[in-house]
């Protein structure tokens, strides 16, 4: 699991710098303790969204590095002292370009809530913001992660946003609050969009922006499906896709054909082995050509091939299984889980995430406990054997969304039952 940077900054508002806050607001404790409840996650959703663009996650890693070194962490009291005064100026200013035109909306809600002032309410989040960039530019300073890497971090806090909100805050409507089922975008026309929606922490004025994305993905699966004929490939996902709203490049796909074996599993057809040199002496790959190991490299070694902040960068892993009906993995997917490791420490920038799916059949929610179990079982392998938690940073289940084969088939429904690996960071 990824770390709570929402409980890690609220750690930090101990009772005594509450007390300093409400003498330096001239509110009561009460009040001021209630604000924050509502304004640190607040803050944390306009990152979220802010980091979704590479220029926004290049901004904030910035801020964050310069944040980390000014020294608060280490006087944080320092917030709330007479001399603060080019910390709100700058501090208001980013809280404006966080919320832009929701700004007052939102700071009048949480006052409403908390019974402080406006005014009150305003400094409080210009005060929040520097200490929450200084926690951020600090995990990331202690964890070598470069722009991506952070924004990755970032994205991840988007349950911990949703589970920090105080009951009776009624924020959803104006910055969103996720849904602890949040999922990767993959390949089809909605997972883009639903993807797009939560990375966009559901902020209304956004909406025009989910729109374009929603037709333009609908546009290029039209467009596949009048230029290409109806065959088993078109079962197979891509996990590398071309993202309508960005320039960036399409790599090759990530899986290959295959055939079921006598246990119903399907078999990935590898191709010829290959030898694959990994980058700061973390060792070499004895692999398939269509290997996950192989196709992940490859997108890892091109500079051209950037990360998909809205779909993800999903690659299937191709020999990976589990006992039937549990998340035992078997004996013969270690190779594979092993290989994971050495990539991982090949590439100490990247940063990954786990995803768990099943076919269709069963109940729907059971499956969905299944494939979190899995996909959990998975991370915590791939760490028991050697990776760090700052490589392998998270986990989740998806239960039959997002097929990659056809669930009317058998076939299909075994291509459906697997983990991914998506990647959050080069």
């Amino acid at each position: 699991m990824s770390t709570n940077l929402v409980e890690a900054v609220k750690s930090l508002f101990t009772s005594e710098l509450i007390t300093k806050a409400s003498s330096y607001l001239g509110e009561s404790e009460t009040g001021v303790s209630s604000a924050l409840g509502g304004i640190i996650p607040s803050i944390f959703s306009g990152l979220i969204n802010k980091v979704s663009t590479h220029e926004g996650a290049n901004t904030v890693a910035q801020m964050a590095h310069e944040q980390s070194h000014s020294g608060l962490l280490d006087n944080v009291s320092s917030l709330f002292g007479n001399d603060n005064g080019g910390i709100m100026n700058s501090s208001s200013k980013f809280i404006q370009n966080l919320f832009g035109n929701n700004t007052d909306t939102i700071t009048s809600l949480v006052s409403k809530f908390s019974g402080l002032k406006t005014a009150s309410t305003s400094s409080l989040f210009a005060l929040a913001s520097p200490l929450i960039l200084s926690v951020l530019g600090k995990h990331a300073s202690a964890n070598h992660l470069n722009a991506g890497g952070l924004a990755a971090i970032v994205t991840d806090q988007q349950n911990n946003v949703a589970a920090a909100i105080p009951s009776g805050l009624q924020l959803q409507s104006i910055i969103g609050t996720p849904s602890t089922t949040n999922h990767p975008g993959h390949t089809q026309a909605d997972e883009a969009f639903v993807e797009s929606q939560s990375m966009s922490s559901g902020l209304r004025w956004l909406v025009p922006v989910l729109l374009f994305v929603l037709l333009a993905a609908a546009a290029l699966y039209f467009y596949r499906g009048c230029n290409k004929p109806a065959t088993d490939a078109d079962h197979v996902a891509t996990t590398e896709s071309t993202d309508t709203t960005k320039t960036e490049t399409k790599p090759a796909a990530t899986t290959a054909a295959g055939t079921l074996d006598s246990s119903g599993n399907y078999v990935y057809n590898l191709g010829n082995m290959i030898s694959i040199d990994l980058p700061n002496g973390a060792g070499k790959l004895e692999v398939g050509e269509n290997s996950t190991e192989a196709k992940l490299v490859h997108f890892l070694l091109d500079k051209d091939a950037l990360i998909d902040t809205a779909k993800g960068n999903w690659f299937e892993f191709t020999n990976v299984r589990f006992k039937s009906g549990s998340s035992t993995i078997t004996d013969e997917s270690l190779a594979q889980l092993k290989n994971m490791v050495l990539i991982s420490k090949g590439f100490p920038n990247a940063r990954f995430k786990v995803g768990g799916y099943t076919d269709n059949t069963g109940i729907a929610e059971k499956n969905v406990t299944l494939s979190k179990s899995r996909a959990a079982a998975v991370l915590a392998k791939i760490k028991e054997l050697g990776a760090s938690d700052t490589s392998f940073i998270s986990s989740d289940g998806y239960g039959d969304k997002y097929p990659i084969g056809d669930n009317a088939t058998a076939e299909g429904r075994a291509q459906n039952r697997r983990v991914s690996v998506n990647v959050k960071a080069k």
